[in-house]
């Protein structure tokens, strides 16, 4: 809509994107569809369902390669009456804009790409590909991208093209755009004139004002930790403190015990010293006790050794037989191996001269037979003459005898070699045979000895030779003696009742002294609770102060949050962003809430108003980033009167029509409403 108040000239510098032409070829379900829309307003009516939405969705497509809706992923086909896409056929739309007075053709293409491979009969479908142009000329991706980008950045568009977009995005990005919009107000500012401000920022010290919070809530977080667990301490303490007793008698009568155990003891010392002699006696006695006992074991491994020598010697000697029986056998085994091999060569051997032989015998037996060849000449073929069959019969025949008298020669020195191996082997077997025989013998023999039958299992009994020992005996009755000297001697003579009150007095004196010693742990356990009271109330003193700093930034924030707040709500017209929540428990959080006379956006504004605000918001940002762009209003039949804007606005407007209509004529500049 054009411009009405004079503080809508301040727009006048504006970049201005104004969409002249859009045409839609398959694209949802349009078929081929073309739309002129004019700098003011244009109207596109239809049913639910007719292709209202599908306009938008072919431009923000067109521009960014997503729907109205911003979703990447959406289907761009057009469908058969069975709601199958329809393959072969490109999906395209392009637009004609006008950007400060200079128009733009835009262009993106989104096709199946089709193979037909080799051997196969019809073409395969592999996947899509899509082609962008700008002025018509081809562009890549990122060129395309970067260009639209140039016109104007892609959340900007969706802020100023959708009265509802930005109110739909998250408090985050609202809040982001409106402190931008906003512009800066530093801290300093804020802190003017409030001393506690004023400390808060020199307490920073490089920080911002996020991490201080974030430092003094993890001191927090510490210190309460701390703090809930010295109360259970200081209690654990207190339950550990023995009861008070007194403590001058436990002395006194720790005292007066000391001294009668001292005197009792001093009787016990007496009475030790009459043992101390007898005792040494008896020592000496079990020492030499102990000395014959040694001599005793000693003596019984001599004569067990003695004992065992001759069958220890005997078994080492069955041993060693049984071993030369073993060796003498596995040596008969390898012989025979020796001779069965010599056997096979000799077979081998005799079966070869035998065939030298025959041979020899063959060769002997040759005659030279002449034939007619032998007398025509090779190269001519002319039979020889008389005088020259008698030379060539001669050379022939000397040839004949040549080869023969060779390989008698040969066949000659091979049955020569053959008979040496042949005999070679033979007295090898003799020697073998001889060899055996020689083993078996001795083998007979040692298993004949008497030793080869005796069993060596189990060592023969040694303790008759030991009982009968006389040096052992004599040992034996010297053990006897000394044991019955030594049970004999002198016995402890202390006093045993002496003894018993000397022991029940240092037992009373250690209970007392038990009793007395839980004056130091009452001491200790006083000094330790003081100490954990004194942490407690020094823990909860630092908790107050940082509880006052997070309170002092709250209230900054607050502030800042204050002032950003009013110098947002001054750039627009109706709306009022709410940018500050009180929580159930008092305390506050951030948030952006836009509003309508305080009516919640989302919790209260009836849809016309909605769109409403939306353009508000639109015309701020719009003022803000210096540029205006179509604005698309989705159910703008619920709006009568439309506030004033400078951008270029397309209304979808639900009615009965069955088929897209179009009004795109010129209003007047009075017009303020979009239905009469």
């Amino acid at each position: 809509m054009g411009l009405y108040n004079d503080e809508f000239l301040i727009f006048i510098s504006m970049k201005k994107i104004i969409l002249k032409k859009l045409s839609l070829l398959n694209f949802k379900g349009l078929r081929d569809y073309s739309i002129e829309f004019n700098a003011d307003i244009t109207r596109v009516l239809g049913r639910n369902g007719s292709g209202k939405t599908t306009i938008f969705d072919g431009f923000t497509w067109l521009l960014f390669g997503k729907d109205s809706e911003d979703r990447q992923t959406f289907n761009i086909k057009t469908l058969d009456e069975n709601g199958i896409a329809i393959p072969q056929i490109p999906h395209e739309v392009s637009a004609v804009i006008n950007v400060d007075g200079t128009d733009i053709t835009l262009r993106r293409v989104y096709a199946e790409k089709w193979v037909k491979r080799r051997g196969t009969v019809s073409a395969e479908f592999t996947g899509h590909t899509e082609e962008r142009y700008y002025n018509d000329v081809p562009c890549t991706m990122k060129d395309y991208n970067e260009k639209i980008a140039e016109l104007c950045s892609e959340q900007v568009f969706k802020f100023i093209t959708n009265p509802t977009y930005f109110s739909r995005q998250k408090t985050d990005v609202q809040r982001a755009m409106l402190i931008r919009m906003a512009g800066g107000i530093s801290d300093e500012d804020i802190a003017a004139g409030n001393d506690d401000f004023t400390a808060l920022l020199a307490q920073l010290t490089g920080k911002t004002l996020a991490e201080y919070k974030r430092e003094i809530a993890v001191k927090k977080s510490k210190l309460r930790a701390e703090i809930d667990t010295l109360p259970d301490r200081i209690d654990e303490r207190k339950r550990d403190v023995p009861e008070v007793e007194d403590w001058a008698a436990l002395e006194a009568q720790i005292k007066q015990l000391t001294s009668e155990k001292f005197e009792i003891d001093a009787e016990i010392a007496d009475a030790a010293k009459a043992m101390r002699k007898a005792s040494d006696a008896r020592m000496a006695v079990i020492a030499e006790l102990n000395n014959v006992r040694s001599q005793k074991m000693r003596r019984e491994y001599e004569v067990k050794e003695i004992a065992l020598a001759a069958w220890r010697k005997r078994k080492s000697e069955h041993q060693a037989l049984l071993a030369s029986i073993d060796s003498d056998s596995r040596e008969i085994t390898r012989l025979q191996q020796q001779q069965s091999s010599n056997a096979n060569t000799l077979h081998r051997l005799l079966n070869e001269r035998e065939q030298l032989v025959a041979e020899y015998r063959a060769i002997k037996a040759e005659t030279l037979n002449f034939s007619e060849s032998d007398f025509v000449c090779p190269t001519c073929h002319r039979r020889y003459e008389v005088s020259e069959i008698e030379s060539r019969e001669q050379e022939i025949t000397a040839a004949f005898n040549e080869r023969r008298a060779k390989r008698l020669e040969e066949n000659k020195r091979k049955g020569l070699a053959v008979r040496s191996q042949i005999d070679t082997l033979n007295e090898q077997q003799q020697m073998i045979e001889d060899k055996i025989a020689q083993l078996q013998e001795t083998i007979i023999k040692s298993k004949q000895q008497p030793l080869y039958n005796e069993s060596f299992d189990v060592e023969p009994p040694t303790h008759d030779a030991i009982a009968s020992d006389s040096e052992y005996i004599a040992l034996c009755e010297r053990e006897t003696s000394l044991q019955e000297q030594s049970d004999s001697s002198l016995q402890e003579q202390s006093d045993s009742s002496l003894q018993e009150q000397s022991n029940t007095l240092a037992d009373k004196i250690a209970e007392l002294r038990v009793r007395l010693s839980k004056r130091e742990i009452i001491e200790r356990n006083n000094a330790r609770i003081a100490e954990l009271e004194e942490q407690l109330k020094t823990q909860n003193a630092e908790l107050a102060r940082l509880e006052g700093i997070e309170f002092t930034i709250s209230e900054f924030s607050k502030a800042r949050i204050n002032a950003v707040e009013q110098r947002i709500n001054a750039m627009f017209k109706i709306v009022r962003f709410k940018m500050f929540a009180k929580q159930i428990n008092g305390g506050e959080v951030e948030t952006c809430e836009a509003t309508v006379n305080g009516v919640p956006y989302n919790n209260g504004l009836n849809n016309a108003m909605r769109i409403i605000a939306g353009l508000d918001i639109i015309n701020a940002i719009c003022k803000f980033e210096g540029v205006t762009a179509p604005i698309f209003i989705d159910n703008a039949e619920s709006v009568n009167d439309i506030p004033e804007t400078v951008s270029q606005l397309i209304a979808l407007v639900v009615t009965d029509d069955a088929t897209l209509t179009i009004d795109n004529k010129k209003h007047s500049a009075a017009q303020t409403t979009l239905f009469n």
